[in-house]
Parts: C-alpha cells; structure tokens; sequence
C-alpha cells in the first residue's frame, strides 16, 4: 500500500493506544493498526486536519509589552459584543453572506462576524486602503462596503464553515470554533463571495506547513512559533505575503498579519483611528525569525504595521516544551 510520509494522521491514530487490547491479543492489535494506518494512508495520503475540535476558548487582539494597551478582547457571540457597545457594519443581507460583522468605536481594524445563531464565525482585519502592491491577485485581501458605503479591505478568517454562517439554526462546537480559514481573494472574490480558503493545519505539522509554503521562524514569548508563507532573505518586501501562523505546544491557536511592502498604510494615519494595530520596526523584527533568516529588506521598511489574534490566553505562549 501507499505510505505517504506526509500522513502524520496514522500516528495520532498509534498513540491512542490502538483500543488498549490486553497483551495476549498483541499480535491482533499489530494487525488492527497496521491495517488501519494503511486505509488511513490511502484515504488522507496528501491531506492533514484543517477543522476538528479545539481548545480555543477566547478572541484577544494586539500583542503588546503593556497589558492595559494590549490583548483586547473580541465577544464570542453578538450579544456580547452589543453589550460592550459594539456597532453593525454588515449584516448577511447586506454582505452577499460574509455574516453580521460589527466593529468597536469606528475603528475598523479588527471586525468579528457573527452567524445567524449568534456564535462568533470569524474576524476580519480591515484598512480603509491596504496599498495597491496587497491589492493583486496573490493576496488575501477582500474588498467590502459597509452599511454606511464605507469601503474597506480585510483579510479575512472564519472560525467555522463559512456556508453555515448565515444559516437559521442550533449552535455549532466548540467556544471559538474548529478551523482557521482564510479567504483567498486570488481565487476570484466575485460580487458573490466566490473566493476560495486557505486551510491552515490545526497541528504543527512542519511537511504540511511547508508544502503550502510556509516556513519556520522564530518563537517568542506572548506570540508563539511563527510561520512564514514564501518569505526569504534575498525577497523584495513588496511582495511579502502578510499572514504568518502561530503555534503553541504543536497546536495553532494564533495568527496575524504584518505590512511591510512599500504603499503599506501609514502608522501614523493609522493610530488616529486605531489602537489595536502593532508598529514593529528595525532590529526588533529579527526575534520573528531564524538566525539569518529574516528578509534583508524588512528592517530598511521603517515602522510596520502588524496584528496578532489569539484564541487562546497569551499569557501561556511561553515557546516552552
């Protein structure tokens, strides 16, 4: 049969224990596992899980050295958010589908989607204008107008299926949800929302991570272990790709996007409407990759403009064991 050594499935399935048959039926249990790591090999050779049960129990944006001006929380159901007075900005009406999405005192940057039962489905991070060289095909960013006429550019995420968002009906799994699905606006955003996912690996599986390009950088505390899309030292910032993934403990729980190409917007018409963006720059940047790793280009960039998103408590993304 076909072992793909990509398919790191079979061996979740080992360390179960396979059923813990008593010793004397030890040969079975080889039989039974072998026999199930070979169907598990030829039915999921190329894939690994990209939704599935998580431990993500809360939304937190914006890492930051000082804790009052950092970490802010995003409600996990719309009631929440109105409660903290959060505003609509989309409905399912009115977005073609992308969901009721509400953001906190016009500040656009950080825009959670709720379904129709009410549960957090994603988050988009929007600009009013991202620069035209993060508006070509190769990036995630989506064009949307607000109820108001606003137009603004997201990368956006869901949390959960996307075709269920606008859906009437019964609460799905899990506080967060069980999958981080980036929408590609590459894969032709038309007028009807046809934009294909980027499905991250719910687990640190470097060969999956790397045959969708991402690469290893560094960890760091409050963040976790960063991951790269197809960037390299010798690159032009112009084309970087902004998204990076974040795992703790082998597990995604966090990620974020960092502008760093040329027509990026301006950090400082940025803060005047915004408190949750991150201004990395210069050396700083490096603790972010490998040693001698980093692109040379990014610390000539001056002052980036970054976001971290958490569905877990930050304050145990140590980058221990």
């Amino acid at each position: 049969h076909h072992h793909h050594p990509t398919s790191k499935f079979s061996h979740y399935i080992f360390s179960l224990d396979f059923l813990l048959v008593p010793k004397q039926l030890f040969k079975t249990r080889i039989m039974l596992a072998v026999l199930f790591s070979c169907l598990i090999g030829v039915g999921l050779s190329e894939t690994y899980p990209t939704f599935g049960e998580t431990k993500w129990d809360q939304l937190k944006t914006t890492f930051g050295t000082n804790p009052w001006k950092a970490y802010f929380p995003v409600g996990l159901t719309e009631d929440a958010a109105k409660k903290d007075d959060w505003k609509q900005v989309m409905s399912c009406a009115s977005s073609g589908g992308v969901g009721n999405v509400y953001i906190e005192d016009d500040d656009i940057s950080v825009m959670p989607i709720y379904g129709q039962n009410g549960q957090v489905f994603g988050i988009i991070l929007a600009f009013y204008d991202p620069g035209e060289t993060s508006k070509v095909a190769s990036y995630p960013f989506v064009k949307y107008t607000l109820l108001d006429g606003t137009v603004v550019y997201g990368v956006t995420a869901y949390y959960r299926d996307p075709s269920k968002v606008c859906e009437e009906g019964a609460l799905l799994e899990g506080e967060v949800g069980d999958r981080l699905w980036i929408a590609q606006a590459s894969a032709g955003a038309a007028a009807d929302g046809g934009y294909g996912y980027y499905k991250a690996p719910l687990t640190e599986d470097v060969d999956a991570l790397e045959q969708d390009g991402f690469d290893q950088g560094a960890c760091f505390w409050g963040m976790g272990q960063h991951y790269w899309r197809d960037m390299s030292v010798d690159m032009d910032c112009n084309e970087a790709y902004p998204i990076f993934l974040l795992y703790n403990k082998g597990v995604l729980n966090a990620w974020g996007i960092a502008m760093s190409h040329d027509d990026r917007p301006d950090s400082e018409a940025v803060q005047k409407y915004s408190k949750k963006w991150e201004y990395p720059e210069g050396n700083t940047l490096k603790f972010f990759f490998k040693k001698n790793e980093m692109p040379t280009c990014l610390p000539t960039q001056g002052v980036q403009v970054s976001m971290h998103v958490y569905m877990n408590n930050p304050a145990y993304m140590l980058c221990i064991g």
